[in-house]
């Protein structure tokens, strides 16, 4: 399974992009500035988050060298109480979640939603269930799942709108 992440606008400290699943669009997304991976191709594992206490598709990058070195990295956080959408990993962790933004989030995640602003989505969870269980049913059968980010007609805004 092929998944694209076209972004699409950065401004200040968010970029803006979309999720397209065969080229037919799933969500919105946000990423920090500061921690955004580079464009280009990415497996993805589905790895059990002490955080979320769930599997969570995980953007395995050359740090990570894959699923197995991502549950021991994983195996270094603590288990939270009290997480929301907004809650961020200790670490660097650059997984595909739900999430309102991306204001102090510097784990390198990609959050899931409907935009309504640069760097502001709503209704998370929604979209965030929609692509995961469309992804989870590929990894199950053992299938490969890849993300490729493109950064392609990107836009640099310097002003609101």
């Amino acid at each position: 399974m092929n998944i694209e992440l076209r972004r699409t606008n950065i401004y200040k400290t968010s970029i803006d992009g979309a999720i397209y699943i065969d080229n037919e669009f799933v969500c919105h997304t946000a990423e920090n500035v500061m921690t955004a991976l580079p464009s280009g191709e990415y497996s993805i594992g589905l790895v059990k988050c002490k955080q979320y206490k769930r599997n969570m598709p995980v953007i395995l990058t050359d740090m990570s060298h894959g699923q197995r070195a991502m549950s021991l990295q994983c195996s270094l956080c603590k288990e939270l109480k009290n997480v929301n959408l907004n809650t961020r990993m200790p670490h660097v962790c650059p997984m595909l979640k739900p999430g309102n933004g991306v204001h102090k989030r510097e784990d390198g995640s990609v959050i899931l939603g409907t935009r309504i602003v640069s760097g502001c989505l709503s209704h998370p969870r929604e979209a965030f269930g929609s692509f995961y269980n469309r992804i989870r049913k590929k990894l199950e059968r053992g299938r490969k799942v890849v993300l490729k980010i493109k950064d392609e007609n990107l836009r640099h805004e310097t002003t609101e709108r």
